[in-house]
């Protein structure tokens, strides 16, 4: 069976409970105060198994002191009951309520004239004819008109058959990806005890799945918390879905911990945020211009938040018009791109306007940035108007886009996206202009962005071996902090393999050079080389210190410096220690000699060393512990031995 929640609206005693009652015969005035007023204060709840869906009715009040109350309940609706009463025809909840249900997107619906039976037929007439005005050019223009006394049932029955046509003709492709593509979310708009159980929440689960035993968590504290029992419709279940009334048992957090306004999702999911772009719309009805860091009443969800709105681009927005906009709020929220709002004045209050969530992790607006950010908003605005697989495409290509030299790895994109992981990744694989980085979790860079460092880094490495042809190569860390500065090792890295394989550097070590590059000497450099083996051929095991030695040789300090180093490089000259230096076939003496003396594993100690070689301790104990970080000797108390390794070369 299918899922839907149908919510009602319209001015205070206007009959949306009884409606409700007559329909589902279930009583939504649950507060003592609701029964002994007469009025509906809060949010109430029933439920009617109709044309194959099992359908939530949410129940609002009308007065206009608790528009606030409505608004927490009706941001999860897919169908409208727009409640007019024939005694009274259109009052300034009735449009209010009808303003904000358009402001949130809702689609579909049917509009209801109660208390038929209070009014004669011209007078019904009348009021069909208003409610008509009232609705023309909105979604509700070619809805169905059913009027109806909820009292005696006349009209009922015909309500139940507009509601079945309504629900045929439900656009299918929003629903579908609520449930099975979006992560898990709830707004919750009661919490409670029972005794027995504990904590309990309700709300209407906005999307994705959850299931019992599972773990979610509370924003935007991010606690966590384990789901014990769950009920849909009053019923228990092993799951709750998208467009299903969900009550959750949760243990590991207490009733303290939750409010009307937070959000349950999935673990390490939502990042909260206190900023975020918007498209905005501004009502026709609104009481004077909005200027730019006006004090707004931001509603979202469930929850009521204080903030500023920065017009983008404008100092001041008139009614009627529109434009995209900064959010900034005092507390953080959850949000995702496509998620509608609804903005109250801050004093007097009084809905003034709404819109659509297009980035929930901006940077904060200046003035400088608005000609790069505001074509990337219309690209957003135009992908959150698009169907299923159209609207990820284009949304994760302007984050991955925007994130330039840092990429966007799957964790972020599902906290800026809210998709599954799993649609993500579908997502990414068929993307053209993006390059999956493999590494835990995945990184998506964006392919331009990719191709610009790699020729960067081929440009820089030929300039630098112009520069410094003795160089081994630029050092990895230093191409990393000149072109990939934010960007993973694992992104680096695949540049650095892409341009291995394409031919173009080779990669030696923590060097990079040019591919089929060699260092050659020049006649004064080959000159240096000579005499900087030649001192050390004249004090094996005792060279003199490296500023020494190269103070000893003919040539200015920098070109033998470079000489000295290309030596290092390519192992012409050993450095035991910081300033102690050996030659390669002075290491292959020293290794025979230590075989001779030494052999099958004889434990020797410093001072037979130091007479070996006739060195002095000074020397002996760096040659030493070289020799053993090159495993060729190892220490046991106060004695070497030689390794295995070598005497098995005996």
């Amino acid at each position: 069976m299918k899922n839907l929640i149908i919510g009602t609206a319209g001015h205070i005693d206007h009959g949306k409970s009884a409606l409700v009652k007559a329909l589902t015969g279930i009583e939504t005035d649950r507060l003592e105060e609701e029964k002994q007023r007469g009025i509906t204060i809060d949010i109430g709840f029933a439920h009617l198994d109709l044309a194959d869906h099992r359908i939530g009715f949410i129940d609002v009040p009308g007065h206009e002191k608790f528009v606030k109350n409505m608004l927490a309940g009706i941001g999860g609706v897919d169908l409208l009951l727009l409640v007019i009463a024939a005694d009274e025809s259109i009052m300034p909840q009735t449009v209010e309520h009808f303003q904000i249900c358009t402001l949130l997107g809702i689609s579909s619906g049917v509009v209801v004239i109660t208390k038929k039976s209070l009014v004669d037929e011209e007078l019904l007439l009348l009021v069909k004819e208003e409610a008509a005005d009232l609705v023309r050019g909105s979604f509700l223009e070619h809805a169905s008109v059913v009027a109806v006394d909820s009292l005696t049932g006349e009209g009922i029955e015909e309500l139940k058959k507009a509601l079945e046509t309504e629900i045929r003709k439900l656009d299918r492709t929003r629903l579908t990806v609520q449930r099975d593509q979006r992560i898990f979310r709830l707004p919750i708009d009661r919490v409670f005890t029972i005794k027995g159980f504990g904590t309990v929440v309700t709300g209407t689960t906005f999307s994705g799945k959850v299931e019992r035993d599972g773990t979610i968590a509370v924003y935007p504290s991010g606690k966590n918390a384990k789901v014990r029992g769950i009920e849909i419709f009053n019923l228990s279940s092993d799951q709750a879905e998208a467009g299903q009334r969900t009550a959750l048992n949760l243990t590991g957090v207490q009733k303290d911990d939750l409010q009307r306004g937070m959000e349950l999702s999935i673990s390490d999911g939502p990042r909260p945020t206190q900023i975020l772009d918007v498209e905005l719309h501004l009502l026709e009805s609104a009481p004077g211009i909005l200027k730019h860091r006006a004090p707004i009443r931001f509603h979202h969800g469930s929850a009521e938040l204080i903030g500023r709105i920065h017009l983008l681009g404008e100092k001041e927005l008139s009614p009627g018009s529109q434009c995209y906009a900064q959010i900034r709020l005092e507390s953080p929220t959850v949000v995702f791109p496509g998620d509608r709002f609804v903005l109250r004045r801050y004093s007097p209050l009084s809905t003034i306007g709404g819109g659509s969530v297009l980035d929930n992790e901006p940077r904060k607006f200046r003035t400088r940035h608005l000609k790069e950010r505001l074509p990337q908003l219309k690209r957003l605005a135009s992908a959150i108007s698009k169907p299923g697989s159209e609207e990820i495409g284009e949304q994760v290509r302007v984050i991955v886009e925007s994130s330039g030299t840092r990429g966007a790895d799957l964790k972020a994109l599902v906290a800026r996206t809210g998709y599954t992981s799993q649609r993500l990744q579908e997502a990414l694989e068929s993307l053209e202009g993006i390059r999956l980085i493999p590494q835990e979790p995945p990184l998506a860079v964006d392919l331009r962005a990719f191709e610009e460092a790699a020729v960067k880094i081929v440009q820089f490495t030929r300039e630098f071996q112009k520069q410094k042809p003795l160089a081994a190569g630029v050092p990895k860390e230093e191409l990393k902090k000149r072109f990939l500065p934010d960007g993973s090792t694992s992104y680096f890295q695949a540049v650095l393999s892409q341009l291995e394989a394409d031919g173009q550097l080779d990669i030696s070590g923590g060097s990079v050079r040019l591919q089929g590059s060699e260092s050659q000497l020049t006649e004064e450099q080959e000159d240096i080389r000579e005499e900087l083996l030649k001192l050390l051929r004249l004090h094996p095991f005792q060279s003199p210190g490296i500023e020494a030695l190269i103070q000893k040789v003919a040539g200015s300090a920098k070109a033998v410096r470079e000489v000295f180093f290309f030596l290092l490089n390519t192992g012409e000259i050993i450095r035991v220690s910081e300033d102690f230096l050996i030659l390669p076939d002075q290491l292959t003496q020293l290794r025979e000699e230590l075989l001779d003396r030494f052999p099958s594993g004889t434990a020797f100690t410093v001072p037979e060393f130091k007479d070996l070689l006739g060195i002095s301790r000074k020397y002996a104990i760096p040659l030493l512990e070289y020799l053993d970080r090159s495993r060729i000797t190892r220490r046991v108390g106060d004695k070497r031995t030689l390794t295995e390794k070598e005497t098995n070369n005996q």
